[in-house]
């Protein structure tokens, strides 16, 4: 299915730009210096690629046929499961700009925490969103929608690709420039792994 897999491939991207926040947090707690500008980036990202170029997909293209032909199972996974997780990540996100406001007009440690908190939050439960979508949703619906519905979701998927074909590049070189500034944690139990030379992920 072709929306599912460039879907798939945000995915990776998005994985990747979490692990670098996720580093930027952990900077932070080991007492490095916290760069208001970059996180102000990390909002950017979430908000214009995470948010609209990717879930925006998901939303318009793929979870309403979902929620509207595969009966009270898909009404469940997609309206009080995926959507209301999309709400609570534009929340982490809505408290990760206040507190940037905050700090930037007064800062303080108990600011910073917010800030960490909000990031890192939004890592947190991005990256097991992601995991169950790749796991359980979409191969839920590649299995139960119609040959005919999935031609046309791709077909609007290819359409909105077009529109927004500048969208990619731009926020794959803003991840690039935090992951070269903050490397990347690899693993959420460790404290802090710079790995600065990661691999960039491109988008087939």
């Amino acid at each position: 299915m072709y929306s599912v897999d460039v879907m798939k491939a945000e995915h990776d991207n998005i994985l990747e730009f979490l692990k670098v926040v996720r580093s930027m947090c952990c900077q932070v707690v080991a007492g490095g210096d916290l760069v208001s500008d970059d996180f102000r980036q990390v909002v950017d990202f979430a908000r214009n690629y995470s948010d609209a170029q990717h879930h925006g997909k998901e939303e318009h293209f793929l979870f309403n046929e979902m929620e509207a032909r595969l009966g009270p199972v898909g009404v469940n996974l997609i309206r009080h499961g995926m959507l209301v997780e999309h709400n609570l990540c534009r929340g982490h996100m809505f408290d990760l700009t206040t507190a940037l406001d905050q700090y930037e007009a007064d800062p303080d440690i108990q600011t910073k925490v917010d800030i960490v908190e909000a990031a890192n939050g939004y890592a947190t439960l991005l990256t097991r969103h992601i995991a169950k979508e790749n796991t359980v949703v979409y191969p839920f619906g590649e299995k139960n929608l119609g040959a005919e519905v999935i031609a046309q979701i791709d077909d609007k998927v290819r359409a909105f690709e077009a529109q927004t074909a500048e969208v990619p590049d731009r926020y794959l070189a803003m991840l690039e420039r935090l992951r070269d500034r903050y490397g990347r944690v690899d693993d959420r139990h460790q404290d802090v792994v710079i790995t600065p030379t990661a691999p960039k992920v491109q988008i087939d």
